[in-house]
């Protein structure tokens, strides 16, 4: 191995690393270990890896930092925050997730019982009212009964406690439904960890949860379509491919769906005694 030393600035060749004497001017010098070859595939893997999203980065930024950054970019520059989201962070993107949507979703239930309260105290008065008419079906006073609980306080207080637990179960149902089918479009190319990426940055615009009425609809549409961005970017396939890959479980939810309503429908019109 080549060494240069510190004193003569003269460079001679050894057999061996350590403390030695310069052949040279005779000073000593340590020779350091050479350094541990990489193998051609692990240094093009590494260097195919990207930096991280700022929240992946949080412990150099800062936790409020990185959370910030992280949802700016989400919402405003998502080409960015996916192509910057490192494949072996599943642990951090599930942290980013589960407090995005847990912290706003509690925020929009608290919001929502002080905004809209006196509409629900109506509610329920018109629900007790109905729920003393002896003539309804067990069915419909089923749903006034189920009505009337989930207005009152313990059961709210009970939903924001369980709000980070929801989000976790959503996002991994998500992401394995999203990733089951773009395997079955063949859309999956990266594996399960770039799909479970995607899904959880895309968790960015449920802050819209703490506006009450219409921030729950444009948070979820929104989600679907940084679905669709993070799936394009994370995969490295088409737009089409993307698209399909995270349309195609909401197209299936929404027949299903139809059909429940229709069901219950039916059943409602039974229990009430309509033909």
């Amino acid at each position: 191995m080549l060494a240069r030393c510190p004193s003569c600035r003269n460079t001679f060749s050894t057999d061996r690393p350590g403390r030695q004497d310069c052949p040279i001017c005779a000073k000593p010098l340590i020779v350091p270990e050479p350094a541990a070859a990489v193998p051609a595939h692990d240094a093009a893997a590494r260097a195919e890896e990207p930096a991280g999203t700022p929240w992946e980065r949080r412990g150099e930024l800062g936790f409020w930092t990185g959370w910030l950054q992280t949802l700016q970019q989400a919402l405003l520059e998502p080409g960015k925050l996916f192509a910057s989201a490192r494949r072996d962070r599943g642990a951090s993107q599930l942290g980013f997730a589960v407090l995005t949507t847990s912290a706003f979703w509690a925020i929009g239930q608290i919001f929502e019982r002080l905004l809209l309260g006196g509409q629900r105290e109506q509610m329920r008065r018109l629900v007790e009212s109905m729920s003393r008419d002896r003539d309804l079906g067990p069915v419909l006073r089923r749903m006034i009964d189920v009505q009337t609980q989930a207005s009152s306080p313990g059961w709210v207080v009970a939903l924001v406690v369980l709000t980070p637990l929801f989000s976790l179960v959503f996002l991994y149902l998500n992401a394995a439904v999203t990733h089951g089918v773009a395997a079955l479009l063949g859309q999956a190319r990266r594996g399960f960890p770039a799909t479970f990426a995607a899904c959880a940055y895309a968790c960015a615009p449920l802050a819209l949860l703490a506006v009450p009425a219409c921030g729950s609809i444009v948070g979820v549409l929104w989600l679907i379509v940084l679905t669709a961005i993070g799936m394009k970017i994370t995969h490295r396939i088409s737009a089409g491919g993307a698209a399909a890959s995270v349309l195609a479980p909401y197209l299936v939810l929404c027949c299903v769906l139809f059909v429940a309503f229709g069901a219950m429908a039916l059943a409602l019109r039974g229990a009430l005694g309509q033909p």
